[in-house]
């Protein structure tokens, strides 16, 4: 019996390995740049903004450049970034500043995480508002 056994094991074996049962097959979708249009900043314009709770601690290391910073964020939701890089640019949609709590209009000038298309921190949707900015003196 033990026989009927193996050579049954060995005849699914070979039956797997000659038709394989099919595969699930994964979709590879292309990554779209998302590009902000008309259409998209007058849909964000008409949602209001949500407060979020200001983190725990930022602290502007340094200027790195006329339109870079180094800051220090440090926030329970999205983590610890030591000397992360914030670019400035403008608002593409009402929200409020990481530091200050002031309320943040389309088309201010502000610093938001630098971001790029293999990389995006959990706080890139945050921003800090230019005006708002101060620079310790060395």
């Amino acid at each position: 019996m033990t026989l009927e056994a193996h050579e049954d094991i060995i005849e699914r074996a070979l039956l797997c390995l000659l038709a394989p049962a099919p595969a699930v097959e994964v979709a590879l979708v292309k990554k779209k740049k998302l590009r902000l249009t008309k259409t998209l900043l007058c849909e964000g314009a008409k949602q209001s903004p949500k407060k979020e709770l200001l983190p725990a601690r930022i602290s502007i290391i340094e200027r790195l450049s006329s339109v870079t910073l180094s800051i220090c964020w440090s926030d329970s939701t999205t983590g610890y970034f030591g000397e992360q890089v914030w670019r400035m640019g403008l608002a593409h949609g009402r929200s409020f500043c990481a530091l200050s709590g002031m309320p943040i209009r389309i088309g201010d000038s502000v610093f938001r995480p630098w971001v790029s298309e293999t990389r995006a921190p959990a706080n890139s949707h945050r921003m800090i508002l230019a005006s708002c900015v101060r620079i310790p003196s060395s």
